[in-house]
């Protein structure tokens, strides 16, 4: 079932679709939403069962579920050609070649971790490893909550990404270091070991709005993108020109 807002007649707002409405990440962005005044708004909300394509007008759907959910915020973006945000962690390969494939009609935009930190750790961490990737090791750890299912997390490989984006290190996900504790938010660290020292970038969720507050820029930024696969670097390089 779709539960859905009157439609609003403000121009230029960007109307979201919330699927995962009823999970952790989705009670967190409608609070967000309600609050703010950055012209986005919730206007169908979507959970794990419901198929029932949304009657309004929508401009991105933004997807924080599971596996399966993913697939399909996928199709229903297809379906009524909005923009695509996917914040889900874990996806199989099955779900990202089909979020590949609506890639070549929509817009999508796949942010393993939507924090505005965590995007400029990933750039340093790429700059890093190009200056020291021949004299140093690199090593990745992570800590979550006890119920976080994916192991490594969704950011852990980014950074491992951005390892290897600037040398040659080859990270292997098995070579990453994983703990789940408590309810920890995220917890994120990078260590480049030299002879006699060693640099460390390390990044601290304190509370997981900010992950909300960032899948509301985000889906905004994607909504106003062509047809394409993105990633975070590329909302990351957009905003470092804007912000110069």
């Amino acid at each position: 079932m779709i539960h859905e807002d009157p439609p609003s007649c403000q121009v230029g707002q960007v109307k979201m679709l919330l699927n995962g409405a009823s999970g952790r990440m989705g009670q967190r962005i409608e609070e967000v939403v309600r609050r703010s005044s950055d012209g986005v708004i919730i206007v169908a909300r979507r959970n794990q069962g419901d198929r029932d394509v949304p009657m309004p007008s929508i401009d991105v759907v933004v997807d924080f579920s599971r596996d399966e959910g993913a697939r399909d915020a996928a199709e229903l973006a297809l379906k009524v050609r909005s923009a695509l945000l996917i914040g889900t962690t874990g996806i199989s390969e099955a779900t990202l070649e089909v979020i590949r494939r609506a890639s070549t009609t929509i817009p999508v935009l796949v942010a393993p971790n939507t924090s505005l930190g965590v995007a400029v750790m990933r750039a340093l961490v790429v700059e890093a490893a190009a200056l020291l990737g021949e004299v140093c090791t690199v090593a990745i750890s992570e800590t979550h909550h006890t119920k976080k299912v994916d192991r490594p997390s969704g950011t852990a490989l980014l950074l491992a990404d951005a390892v290897e984006r600037g040398s040659s290190h080859r990270m292997e996900q098995d070579s990453i270091e994983s703990r789940r504790e408590g309810d920890v938010i995220g917890d994120h660290t990078v260590t480049f070991t030299l002879t006699h020292e060693e640099l460390t970038l390390s990044h601290h969720a304190v509370d997981r709005e900010l992950f909300a507050e960032g899948a509301v820029r985000l889906a905004r930024w994607i909504s106003r993108q062509k047809p394409g696969f993105y990633g975070l670097d590329d909302w990351f390089a957009d905003h470092r020109r804007r912000t110069r």
